[in-house]
């Protein structure tokens, strides 16, 4: 019945393709990209033509940046028969003699859209995107859902059918699980990154139209992991805020050699509304002032941090109390706010182990050199501080070697998260900063200590001399003052003793 109806609709959109008004109607090409505004209260006509005879079905995708849009069969949409997202599309079987189609596209939340949209053609022996969905509202469904949070971005989409000549039947989905049906398709997911610290509307716009298709994923988008239709068409990812990601989908059929592309989708792993998780709440004013205190401090450190040794110590112990603390009250309470081997990723006993081995061999190393090791510690620490400063300026995707780590603390399903990042020009520079920095800082603090004792008296045996000193320098001012305890008794008397008159009390003394 609900076939009945979905072709019903289909022809129905065809024939009312000569009643649309002009300046609401906007004419695709196949392949060809199509820049769209759609305004309040207002339905925009968007007409595929010029599709040839041996195109057995096409998609329709529509992206904006961050208002949804409803892309529909029909003029008022109907629930299974329309799409609503930031990046939606539909699937259109075509009928015998087929040359053109209608959709239509409405502002979902009443607000003015601006988009780009394409429609693409795929033979009959191409796989079918999402053409055995049973979880989605449409009943072929190409589109790929992505949500996120602090920690991981996940990614979803329907599983595929083989194609099939224009009017004739779909293959069955789950009927067998043979060579001849849709259990022989794989599934490749693409990662494609947009220029870091680059929210803008032409930069995600550039980059749909550069993996839209299935060349423009397998050429500049990244291949992060093919399934197969025995596994779970979800796909995990670390979240990345303020960068702009797009994810892609390829269904593959070994057998015939073809490919399909589902609709891609992007995220910037936070939100341009919410103030929780917003966009803009990642250049806080206060976020900015702590990292700039934190990178002086850092820039401090490496370059005098051995000279001032308690200084040090201090910096070195905030800091690690600091994320102790933080990751202990995160696991606790309800609080929000490329070395991608599966070996790490699927084993939380192996990463740990690996993580605190690295930990410990390095005092190991320089268990015999421990001034040199303490400058190194200083410089190399000290210049990353001073790049996460930075970070709150300049994105960069280099503070993601602490904050991945972090995220796996506090995250229990994090190892499933694929944590590939974003290497550009920026980071470049802040390792070229980084390395600069750390070995200026470290050959500075050598230099200046190089006549110097390897490290300053430690307090406790201050305290021993200072002790032993007091005892045999009867001279020493210090050595006759009374004992702690017995000052605090004075002072508590003190308090609760009435004054006495000023004045001689004592007679005069001939």
């Amino acid at each position: 019945m609900f076939r009945w109806l979905y072709w019903l609709l289909m022809l129905r959109s065809i024939l009312c393709e000569v009643q649309a008004q002009d300046e609401n109607r906007v004419v695709f090409l196949p392949g060809a990209f199509q820049n769209i505004s759609v305004t309040a209260n207002e339905t925009v006509q968007a007409v595929a033509t010029g599709i040839p005879t041996e195109v057995a079905f096409a998609t329709v995708q529509f992206h904006t940046q961050r208002h949804n849009v409803t892309l529909s069969y029909s003029t008022t949409p109907v629930f299974g028969l329309s799409s609503t997202a930031v990046d939606t599309g539909i699937l259109l079987p075509l009928l015998p003699g087929q040359t053109s189609f209608t959709l239509f596209l409405l502002s979902a939340d009443g607000s003015t859209v601006t988009g780009t949209g394409v429609t693409l053609p795929f033979s009959s022996t191409d796989p079918v995107p999402g053409g055995c969905n049973i979880e989605f509202n449409l009943n072929v469904d190409p589109n790929v859902y992505l949500r996120y949070n602090l920690f991981e971005t996940t990614i979803q989409f329907a599983p595929a059918n083989l194609g099939y000549e224009r009017g004739s039947t779909p293959p069955s989905c789950d009927t067998s699980t043979g060579t001849d049906t849709r259990w022989r398709l794989q599934y490749d997911v693409y990662q494609y990154f947009l220029p870091e610290n680059d929210l803008s509307e032409r930069s995600l716009f550039r980059g749909v139209q550069a993996v839209a298709d299935v060349e423009g994923m397998t050429e500049n988008a990244k291949l992060i992991r093919t399934l197969s239709s025995t596994e779970m068409s979800t796909v995990m990812f670390s979240s990345i805020p303020g960068q702009g990601v797009i994810y892609a989908v390829i269904v593959r059929d070994p057998v015939l050699d073809t490919l399909a592309s589902y609709v891609p989708v992007h995220t910037y792993g936070c939100s341009f509304t919410s103030k929780l998780d917003g966009c803009q709440t990642l250049g806080k004013i206060t976020t900015k002032v702590f990292f700039t205190i934190t990178g002086l401090a850092g820039l401090f450190i490496c370059f005098f941090g051995h000279r001032f040794f308690k200084c040090e110590l201090f910096c070195m112990g905030f800091s690690f109390s600091a994320f102790f603390f933080f990751v202990l009250i995160t696991r606790t309470t309800g609080l929000d706010y490329d070395s991608d081997l599966d070996v790490f990723r699927r084993s939380n006993a192996v990463f740990w182990v690996t993580f605190c081995s690295i930990m410990i061999i390095f005092p190991i190393f320089f268990m015999r050199w421990p001034r040199e090791g303490n400058i190194t510690t200083c410089g190399v620490i000290g210049a990353y501080a001073v790049v996460l400063a930075m970070n709150t300026y300049i994105y960069t995707s280099l503070s993601y070697i602490t904050l991945n780590i972090l995220k796996r603390f506090l995250n229990n399903n994090f190892s499933a998260a694929f944590t590939d990042i974003p290497f550009q020009a920026i980071d470049y520079i802040m390792i070229t900063v980084w390395v600069v920095l750390g070995a200026a800082g470290v050959v500075l603090q050598l230099y200046r200590e190089r006549t110097r004792p390897f490290f300053p008296p430690s307090p406790y045996l201050m305290w021993l001399q200072e002790r032993e000193r007091r005892k045999t320098n009867v001279l020493d001012p210090s050595h006759h003052f009374p004992p702690l305890p017995n000052r605090l008794l004075a002072r508590a008397r003190q308090l609760t003793r009435r004054m006495e008159p000023a004045g001689e009390h004592t007679p005069l003394l001939l």
